[in-house]
């Protein structure tokens, strides 16, 4: 009853202080939220669509229509809002307090991450006085604070402290109760996000791997049931509901950014913008650190480490390895810790950051983890608990008088994790008014819902592939977007979700591209309903494609100052009509331009394997530069010319991501002017697997010497082809036979449909 009560005290207090931290939210926290935009809006639409919309536990509907996406990837958070589903439709309907349940949730991690804590300093005979203050700061200097502000899955700070005290417990005393806990445990933490999997496998493979198991006093008659039920199976479950359940085969095995989101020693060990280290600044240049890569430590377990890896170093040298590697006097304690440290090189992205990328090809699922900063997470927690470990080592036996001593460590401990969290308060403190408004209001719009199948976004974003970043071109209309699904129980066929698959992205992302053909996707779709569009008609940016669907659209109403229109399918399958009427106009008013302003490249000289038009294409180099074009344009009058060319394979993963890259200058070789940019950024059609990539470059002088090439293509590219290099002036119409087909500023038309001869 004692421990009962302590443990009971323990939590209230951190609860208190998690009061501290969030209080202006709590007081409302049903229409409270924790994000204004960016993932953590779209996270808090995907749930809400899920518990209310959805009738499956293991996909939904909410955005990529006609397609939809697994949960896992939807951003919905499958056990909070499975749970809440469950719950609502089967015993009583709690949905209405989803918002203030997903709030709660993450806050009450914080309160429990100062129990579990305590518990581990406690573990380690530190007494309880001593435990709860650091318990305290650790919780709020934890880098898991700032996920709250979009990540939320991230944000549940208890994960990690609570694998290091489950495997605390286990190694002092081993039941199949504890393996059982640790393995549910794990699975939870798992499922609610992939990185949380990482981390358990690689502290429990870790550990079971120190106790040796190749070595012939090693007891399998008695440990492989453990083995079995903390390692064999989450590894089998997890990757089975988050993969194998899935019909998607074409997401991306390797996402972007893998040595972009990493750690470096200042985002651990340094805090620049902390005033004590301020004067950093006037010393050395800091980098410009990733914010997925800050863990800072705190300036306590700064000074520890730098003496522990001094010390450490200085035993290695003198081939004392036993001291260099007991760090402390608890074996599991010192495993721990060095496992973290060389999760802390990876983070650093140690060694692939040494000329070594090639690696990363045999790294397989480990790719996934793009944002390797996150790694040096259980680098966070190890080392601060080593740091107050061995602060109460030295000092536990001296006088009393002395351990007064402890006020510095904790006061700069309580300072930095003030600072830390601070911020934040304000930051998670947001209202969503459109959003909260559909997701509580029983009201619908002033239209037949039932008359349609989808809703269309203008402006349309498509994010998640890896491979086309669309991101709407208004940021501040998004939620309005999301705020209408969820409205009127409509799914969204743009999307913002993770490792979405590449063919679906490419169908989906073609509605808005020039419709030189009929769109693929609408083969998916209701032909007896229509699609609802949602303008938003203060957004200047919105492309031609997008101005050409709304213009065979009709209006209907207005709702948070948008337009709603309606749009038929059959009109959409009119548009490409309407697209070739405005080049026969513009064929109608200009004259074929002369050839000598124009480059024009079919590459038909030699069959190849693949071609655009005709019987050959370039196929690029793998391994160096491909030369597009190396001169100057015949008769030098434009100021602006505009590049194009079509690219093969625009559908496979990391074919679009490959770059282009433009230098000129007034002489060869002595460049004055670099642009670059990746096929996906200037992707204007489809065709297809090929894909129309079309760039306007301003020269500073119409005589310009001009290199385009091709970088050496990513890893993993195949063979890539590039067909029909056109160079033009800028706004002229140029026009090419090639076989059957016109080719009017290289987008092929039928000569008979355009009646051009």
């Amino acid at each position: 009853m004692k421990k009962f009560f302590e443990y009971i005290a323990v939590t209230a207090i951190g609860l208190l202080f998690t009061y501290f931290f969030a209080g202006d939210s709590v007081k409302n926290i049903n229409h409270k939220y924790f994000a204004q935009n960016g993932d953590g809006a779209k996270d808090y639409y995907a749930t809400f669509y899920h518990i209310k919309h959805d009738k499956s536990y293991i996909h939904t509907s909410s955005m990529n229509y006609p397609f939809g996406e697994s949960i896992f990837f939807g951003g919905s958070q499958p056990i909070v809002s499975n749970s809440i589903k469950f719950i609502s439709q089967n015993i009583y309907d709690i949905s209405p307090y989803t918002v203030a349940i997903h709030n709660l949730l993450i806050l009450l991690s914080i309160g429990l991450t100062v129990l579990v804590i305590y518990l581990i300093f406690r573990h380690l005979n530190l007494p309880w006085w001593y435990s709860i203050i650091p318990a305290i700061g650790l919780t709020f200097l934890s880098p898991q604070i700032d996920r709250i502000g979009g990540h939320f899955a991230l944000s549940y700070t208890v994960v990690l402290p609570l694998f290091i005290l489950l495997i605390l417990k286990f190694e002092r005393k081993q039941s199949v109760g504890k393996s059982i806990l640790i393995m549910l445990i794990g699975l939870w933490a798992s499922i609610t996000h992939g990185y949380f999997f990482t981390f358990y496998m690689a502290i429990f493979v870790a550990y079971w791997l120190w106790q040796k198991p190749w070595s012939k006093g090693f007891e399998w008659s008695k440990q492989w049931l453990h083995i079995a039920i903390q390692i064999v199976i989450p590894l089998v479950l997890v990757p089975t509901l988050i993969l194998y359940l899935d019909p998607v085969e074409d997401r991306t095995t390797w996402p972007w950014g893998f040595l972009f989101y990493r750690a470096y020693p200042e985002s651990v060990f340094l805090s620049p913008g902390r005033p004590y280290w301020s004067w950093l600044n006037n010393l050395v240049k800091i980098r410009n650190l990733q914010w997925e890569g800050i863990a800072y430590v705190g300036l306590v377990s700064t000074v520890a480490f730098v003496i522990i890896f001094y010390k450490s170093i200085k035993n290695a040298f003198k081939r004392h390895w036993k001291n260099a590697y007991e760090i402390t006097n608890i074996p599991v304690i010192n495993e721990l810790f060095w496992l973290s440290f060389l999760l802390l090189l990876f983070a650093f992205g140690i060694p692939f950051i040494f000329d070594l990328e090639f690696l990363l090809e045999y790294l397989g699922p480990i790719r996934q983890f793009r944002g390797i900063g996150r790694f040096a997470w259980l680098f966070f927690y190890m080392m601060n608990i080593v740091t107050f470990y061995l602060i109460w080592q030295k000092l536990k036996d001296l006088k009393p008088i002395y351990r007064a001593l402890l006020i510095v460590p904790f006061a700069i401990l309580s300072y930095d994790a003030w600072f830390h969290s601070k911020s934040q308060h304000h930051f998670i403190n947001n209202s969503l008014p459109e959003l909260d408004y559909a997701y509580h209001t029983s009201q619908k719009p002033n239209i037949n819902i039932d008359d349609f199948q989808c809703i269309m976004p203008i402006p349309f974003f498509s994010v998640g592939s890896e491979n086309y970043w669309h991101e709407a071109a208004c940021h501040g209309s998004v939620v309005k977007m999301y705020a209408l699904s969820q409205l009127t129980g409509l799914p969204l066929n743009a999307t913002n979700t993770s490792r979405s698959s590449v063919r679906q992205c490419v169908e989906n992302l073609n509605l808005i591209m020039e419709p030189l053909h009929e769109f693929p996707v609408l083969k998916y779709y209701d032909k007896t309903r229509d699609i609802l569009l949602f303008v938003d008609p203060s957004c200047d940016q919105i492309n031609e494609n997008e101005r050409r669907i709304i213009s065979i659209s009709t209006p209907m109403d207005t709702l948070w100052g948008f337009q709603m229109r309606r749009l038929k399918i059959d009109d959409l399958y009119r548009l490409p009509v309407i697209f070739q009427n405005e080049y026969k106009q513009k064929l109608s008013e200009t004259n074929d331009t002369s050839k000598n302003d124009v480059y024009f490249k079919e590459y038909d000289t030699d069959t190849t394997a693949l071609a655009f038009m005709g019987a050959g294409a370039l196929k690029l180099n793998g391994h160096g530069y491909t030369n597009l074009f190396w001169g100057r344009l015949a008769n030098g009058n434009a100021s602006e010319i505009t590049l194009s060319f079509w690219v093969s394979n625009m559908k496979k993963d990391i074919v679009p991501r490959n770059r282009i890259e433009i230098v000129t200058g007034k002489e060869e070789g002595k460049w004055e002017t670099w642009n670059g940019f990746g096929f996906m950024e200037q992707t204007k059609a489809f065709e297809d697997d090929w894909a129309l990539v079309e760039y306007n470059l301003k020269l500073n002088n119409p005589s310009d010497f001009i290199s385009i090439s091709v970088a050496p293509l990513l890893r993993k590219s195949g063979d890539v082809y590039i067909d029909n290099v056109l160079i033009k002036p800028t706004g002229s119409t140029d026009t090419f036979r090639v076989g059957k087909n016109l080719l009017i500023n290289n987008r092929p038309f039928e000569s008979s449909t355009l009646n051009k001869d």
